[in-house]
């Protein structure tokens, strides 16, 4: 018996390892095979030139071209057996190798491509452009192939079906974000330093190579977002990844790219020239990130409200970013608190402390338009759709209060315990973290308190409900009886879980006797029994029961 039974947790295990194994050895070999052929393609535009390809260059291409393709091919003909059967956990360990081949392949050879493209306008900064050609093509074959399998009806992934077009998707949406600050950047210099730029050899060059990535990267994502359709799908995966890189991200970077550049106009001590310099060296980076960010975020919350997602996916979004603006806010609050200080303490420089206060001012109003615009402070709202949400943030904020106030006794003790011929205060010393300290507190006790409301308002909702509930699955009791001795049961009718229906019959009324005695024999079966019931008194005190359905 023994025996029989013992291999059952190793055939398990077996079973799970197995596709494990498979595919990451496919994942391995399909990496292998696309830079061997990057490299062999590679020694091919140079013409196998012994000056451009080394012997240790050519032989890795013919390595891993001529053994890793067949190996690849004949572990891939072993998986798509597997494949025209496949259990739940074989299809989703295939769906994951083949999102992380097709993005790593479509990675290599979009960018290589496009650096190909560019290279055209710019070959001085781009250098050689066989390798470049030769990664583009290599990674792209395989690329190609890995994309057919994924949409093939054979092969097809069934456990995570958009996995792999979600990914690219959204490395489509990066490059178009990071190409549109590139081309924006470029624009923006040209227009503050025309002279400096368009003489330049550079200049208009730069400009050029940024248009060809960002209308490259703007046809890869619009080939994923409409022609493969991920704007209209609709699963876990794909509403995190919106969520996240869609509209998260960018209102981050808009936030803190904005707050610079009020750090910047903030009134200080600076001379028209010192911030005209400021303006001209990192200014046009900082608005092109404004920029762009700002159309990322403004087009993927119209998508959101285009009735294509959930509204449970709405609520997540909305409570997302104004979780993203109260930590924005929290921040700038933190180093107000510290440039106040700041300028008190007399080892701070005037200029260290307005230009903290400016960068702090911007973070607290941009961090509290954006919270008081999505997580409506002031208007009432669920506390089911917000529970996690404060719980998230209370427990949160509350670690970095508790972490501010560790580094705030640390720098007490070591004040007092270090040298005596320190130049700085107690109050410099400690001053940073006594800002995060009075931010992090502020967060953690309005959390606190939002969630104790929320708390008690769901359990005053819930006792009406349960009253409500109880009120209408009272315990029916019909008693038929003369008109006239309906007084007799204001007792019954008194009582809360019981609801009395008095219907007459013909006949004179009961007298007291009969009363007592069909009232007592109503009470006692009420306590015996548990359902509803008919009870027909009768002129002598006694009672028929029917229990009723």
């Amino acid at each position: 018996m023994a025996t029989t039974t013992a291999p059952a947790p190793l055939s398990r295990s077996g079973s799970v390892l197995r596709p494990v194994i498979l595919h990451g050895l496919l994942f391995i070999l399909l990496m292998v095979v696309a830079t061997g052929l990057a490299a062999l393609l590679t020694a091919v535009f140079h013409g196998f030139d012994a000056q451009q390809v080394s012997t240790e260059h050519l032989a890795m291409a013919w390595a891993f071209s001529l053994v890793g393709i067949p190996l690849a091919w004949l572990l891939w003909r072993s998986i798509r057996k597997r494949l025209a059967h496949p259990t739940a956990f074989d299809s989703a360990i295939w769906s994951l190798q083949a999102s992380a081949a097709y993005l790593a392949t479509l990675a290599a050879s979009s960018c290589a491509a496009l650096a190909v493209l560019s290279g055209l306008v710019a070959p001085s900064i781009q250098g050689a452009w066989q390798p470049t050609l030769g990664t583009a093509l290599g990674w792209g074959a395989v690329c190609a192939w890995q994309h057919h399998q994924i949409v093939a009806a054979r092969t097809a992934p069934r456990q995570f079906a958009h996995l792999a077009a979600a990914v690219g998707n959204y490395f489509s949406m990066v490059l178009v974000a990071l190409s549109l600050v590139a081309t924006l950047k470029a624009a923006l210099e040209i227009l503050v330093r025309p002279d400096n730029t368009l003489a330049g050899p550079t200049g208009m060059r730069h400009l050029l190579v940024a248009v060809i990535w960002l209308a490259g990267a703007t046809g890869l994502w619009f080939w994923h977002w409409k022609l493969r359709r991920v704007q209209k799908m609709s699963d876990p995966f794909n509403d995190i990844l919106l969520i996240a890189l869609g509209l998260a991200a960018p209102a981050l970077a808009l936030l803190l790219s904005g707050a610079k550049l009020f750090s910047w106009a903030w009134p200080q001590a600076w001379t028209a020239q010192e911030r005209a310099g400021l303006f001209l060296a990192g200014g046009p980076e900082l608005l092109a990130i404004v920029v762009a960010a700002a159309v990322i975020w403004i087009y993927h919350q119209l998508q959101l409200r285009s009735g294509l997602r959930s509204t449970s996916i709405v609520n997540a979004a909305r409570l997302v970013l104004g979780g993203i603006g109260l930590a924005v806010l929290a921040t700038g609050l933190g180093m107000v608190v510290n440039a106040l200080f700041a300028a008190i303490a007399a080892s701070v420089t005037v200029e260290y402390s307005a230009g903290l206060l400016g960068h702090g001012l911007g973070l607290l109003i941009l961090g509290a338009a954006v919270w008081v615009a999505y997580f409506k402070p002031f208007k009432p709202s669920p506390a089911d759709s917000r529970s996690v949400y404060l719980v998230l943030f209370f427990g949160a904020s509350s670690v970095v209060a508790l972490i501010s106030l560790l580094v705030l006794g640390y720098r007490i003790f070591e004040y007092y315990l270090g040298s005596e011929t320190r130049l700085d205060s107690l109050l410099d010393t400690v001053r940073a973290p006594l800002g995060w300290l009075v931010a992090t507190a502020a967060v953690a006790g309005y959390h606190f308190v939002l969630w104790r409301a929320d708390k008690q308002s769901k359990a005053e909702a819930s006792g009406v409900s349960a009253v409500a509930h109880s009120s209408v699955t009272r315990r029916a009791v019909i008693i038929v009886g003369p008109a006239a001795s309906e007084p007799m049961a204001a007792q019954l009718v008194a009582r809360p879980e019981l609801s009395v229906t008095w219907v007459a019959s013909a006949g004179p009324a009961l007298d007291d006797r009969a009363e007592v005695s069909v009232l007592a024999r109503i009470e006692e079966y009420l306590d015996c029994e548990s359902g509803p019931l008919l009870a027909i008194a009768n002129d002598d005190g006694t009672v028929q029961f029917t229990d009723l359905a």
